[in-house]
């Protein structure tokens, strides 16, 4: 199984990766793909950071073209063969990198953390020893946007976009330790189930459904004969 979790910044994602990572017995993926990228293409790791869920414009593109012969191209070539090396030895938390979007096979589960932007930038702050809110808060919204621009520019998708993920949680009411038993419990659940296609959970939704049909009267709780159910 592959867990990925995009995150608005100042989300905690990596935290809540790195926990349900351990609470389920996974590998774990953040900064450690940068090094990996760094290494094979042979760059220091500060020139793939710049790359890493950013989008440059044109100048600092050429720019860091003709220092290292690494573009953005080439950088999400290489972080696509990452994706797909992970997924082949499966059981890992992938955090960021529009992964969801890259590995969308069956044996995945797809979460999105947002939360209030009051909360996320004072944990934004904490995160990175800022030494003012608004400096927090400017460096997030920049932060939001540039993920943004690169899942649309090497993915054609919106991030935001709800139907890109299984489970979306709001952290606003949630602490890490609630949001990591959420996540580990969704995916425990998914791998018990086994195949979870459109196709393959339709049956299971109409079952239910004719389990717990609304009464035809107001107010009415219908009963109904077990023996009759799905027919």
């Amino acid at each position: 199984m592959i867990i990925t979790i995009s995150r608005q910044a100042g989300a905690n994602g990596s935290l809540i990766g790195r926990l349900v990572a351990e609470r389920l017995g996974m590998r774990f993926f953040d900064r450690e793909l940068t090094d990996e990228l760094a290494r094979r293409l042979q760059v220091e790791k500060e020139i793939v950071t710049h790359f890493d869920e950013s989008t440059l414009n044109p100048v600092e593109s050429i720019l860091y073209e003709w220092r290292t012969s690494t573009n953005e191209e080439t950088y999400h070539r290489f972080l696509q063969e990452a994706f797909a090396r992970i997924a082949a030895t499966g059981d890992a938390v992938i955090i960021g990198r529009g992964a969801n979007l890259a590995l969308p096979g069956p044996d995945t589960f797809h979460v999105r953390l947002i939360g209030p932007e009051e909360l996320r930038v004072v944990i934004y702050r904490e995160q990175h020893g800022l030494s003012s809110t608004a400096e927090a808060e400017r460096e997030l919204r920049h932060a939001d946007r540039r993920r943004a621009r690169f899942v649309k520019q090497h993915f054609r998708r919106d991030i935001d976009d709800p139907l890109a993920y299984d489970l979306v949680i709001n952290i606003g009411r949630m602490t890490p330790d609630d949001v990591t038993e959420l996540i580990a419990g969704a995916v425990s659940r998914r791998i018990q189930q086994g195949e979870t296609s459109p196709e393959a959970v339709l049956p299971r939704h109409i079952e239910i459904l004719s389990r717990h049909r609304r009464p035809s009267q107001p107010g009415v709780v219908e009963k109904k004969n077990r023996n009759n159910v799905g027919t």
